[in-house]
Formats: C-alpha cells, sequence, structure tokens
C-alpha cells in the first residue's frame, strides 16, 4: 500500500487535468455537463456547535459540506454574490433546549426574512429568492433578544445558497 500526503489544490488540480483528458477524448455530453455545473455558484454549510448570537452578530457556519466557486467564507459566514442573478437563500436553525433564537438573512446592510423557532429544540427554515448584484453580501444574523442557537455535530442549523437564474 502506499500513501502520499497531497494538498487539496493539487489534488483538485489533477482531477481538472483528468476530466479535461476525457472532455477532448470522449467528448460526450455528460463531461461537457460537468464544466457547467461546477461553473454555479453554490454552498452549503452547517453549524458544528450551539452559539450565542448578540443582535447583528453573523452566524459563522463552519461545517462546509458543498462550495462550488469558494464564494461562502466559513471563517466570517459570508456568501458573496459572484455574479449578477436570482438565487435561493434558505437557512434553517434550532433553538436551544428551554431557550429561544432569533435570527434574521440579510442582503448586504439591509435585513430580510426573520426566524423565531420557538422555545427548546424548535426548529425554523425561510427559503426565500434574492436578486443578487456581483459582490453582494448574504448573511444570517442574530436578531436581538434572543441569541440561543442550538446545533451539535448533527448540523441542525444551516445556511445555503445558489444561483438559479
Amino acid at each position: 500500500m502506499a500513501t502520499a500526503n497531497c494538498s487539496p489544490k493539487l489534488d483538485n488540480a489533477v482531477v481538472e487535468d483528468l476530466l479535461t483528458m476525457l472532455i477532448k477524448y470522449k467528448g460526450r455530453s455528460e463531461f461537457r455537463n460537468y464544466r457547467k455545473l461546477r461553473d454555479i455558484p453554490a454552498f452549503t454549510a452547517s453549524l458544528s456547535a450551539s452559539r450565542n448570537i448578540n443582535a447583528k452578530d453573523v452566524v459563522k457556519f463552519d461545517k462546509v459540506w458543498t462550495n462550488n466557486g469558494n464564494h461562502y467564507d466559513p471563517n466570517t459566514g459570508i456568501f458573496i454574490a459572484p455574479r449578477e442573478g436570482l438565487y435561493h437563500v434558505s437557512t434553517t436553525v434550532m433553538s436551544v433546549s428551554g431557550k429561544t433564537v432569533y435570527v434574521h438573512i440579510w442582503q448586504n446592510e439591509i435585513k430580510t426574512v426573520g426566524l423565531f423557532p420557538g422555545t427548546g429544540y424548535s426548529e425554523a427554515t425561510a427559503n426565500m429568492v434574492l436578486h443578487l448584484k456581483k459582490g453582494d453580501k448574504v448573511t444570517v444574523r442574530g436578531g436581538g433578544r434572543f441569541p440561543y442557537l442550538f446545533s451539535s455535530s448533527d448540523y441542525y442549523s444551516m445556511f445555503s445558497a445558489y444561483l438559479i437564474a
């Protein structure tokens, strides 16, 4: 058995080269569609542990499942639209046992929909379509007096967005 250490960037470069060779060799539509799918800005990230969030604090969803184009930054909790278009944005949050949580989805510095799931292991989900311009920022932020956001290694709270048109 052979083992090696490779950086993710190197691994991705090798995969890219292999796909490019397959596309040239085969010329098949399923390989051509791969490049189109890969270019669609999309991400899904979850929260790996409970947090207390103050008003307007950005929630940093730290477990990234998908991040096409790397337009979501788990260190800041910010998704930056790489191009203008209609984006589907979604978040689900859960409150801590015996406590409540209140959050909003924000587009730049504009508060949009709020979520207030109720007391103790209650969940709320918001789905919306936003018209984003290139460089617009989308975040989930604390809504005020109710800071008790629950999550765990089962990833109950999440944030997601992708370009639809």
